[in-house]
């Protein structure tokens, strides 16, 4: 399996999921781009800091998304829903094989809370409709300020739902501190692992065919 991974200039975030793979010893291969990279450029001083305190071996140029790059993966994983918006813009034929990191090893799960909430909601909605048809006059209205009521409860959790849903980008830390780079280093990881993970067991399911 042949990993690309892809973010802004190819050197903090992708260059770290990068490196992560290839210190895990997985049999995935693995290259980085960036959509606005300019090639040659160096990752950036605190991946190098970064990378060097965790005894990672490191040595990275940047290089510009291209066709080659692009039909080179079996897997482009974007690092933001942006980063992919703009790969499927100029690759829209390898649709098939284009996916936030994220969407790819967490999946719609990521979501299964919020949406299952927004189904009851939807489903409680149309009993409510169902259940006033041939209804007027005072038990009409007893209904309606009663469902109301329990409709205000109801978008209230869904509203929570929303605001705690996980986000599908990784963090950004350009410009930010060292601190800022751990925390979306640890962020890639945590993902990276899960994807080898998914990777390895997918491999051994074909090979038991």
């Amino acid at each position: 399996m042949k990993v690309l991974f892809i973010c802004t200039g190819n050197t903090c975030r992708s260059p770290m999921a990068e490196a992560i793979v290839k210190n895990k010893k997985s049999k995935v291969e693995v290259k980085s781009a960036g959509v606005f990279a300019a090639n040659g450029s160096p990752a950036s001083q605190q991946v190098v800091t970064l990378l060097k305190d965790k005894n990672i071996s490191f040595s990275h140029s940047a290089r510009l998304l291209d066709r080659e790059l692009a039909e080179w993966g079996d897997l482009l994983l974007t690092m933001t829903e942006s980063h992919k918006a703009l790969v499927l813009r100029d690759f829209p034929e390898l649709s098939h094989k284009v996916s936030t990191l994220k969407e790819y090893v967490f999946g719609e799960g990521m979501y299964e809370p919020y949406q299952r909430k927004a189904a009851e909601l939807e489903t409680k909605r149309a009993t409510f409709i169902h259940e006033m048809n041939g209804l007027s006059g005072e038990e009409e209205e007893e209904k309606r300020k009663a469902f109301e009521q329990e409709l205000m409860k109801e978008l209230e959790q869904l509203e929570m739902l929303e605001k705690n849903l996980p986000s599908i980008d990784i963090s950004d830390p350009f410009g930010g501190s060292l601190d800022q780079y751990h925390q979306t280093y640890n962020e890639i990881e945590d993902a990276v692992e899960r994807l080898i993970e998914q990777l390895t067991k997918d491999n051994n399911e074909e090979d038991e065919r």
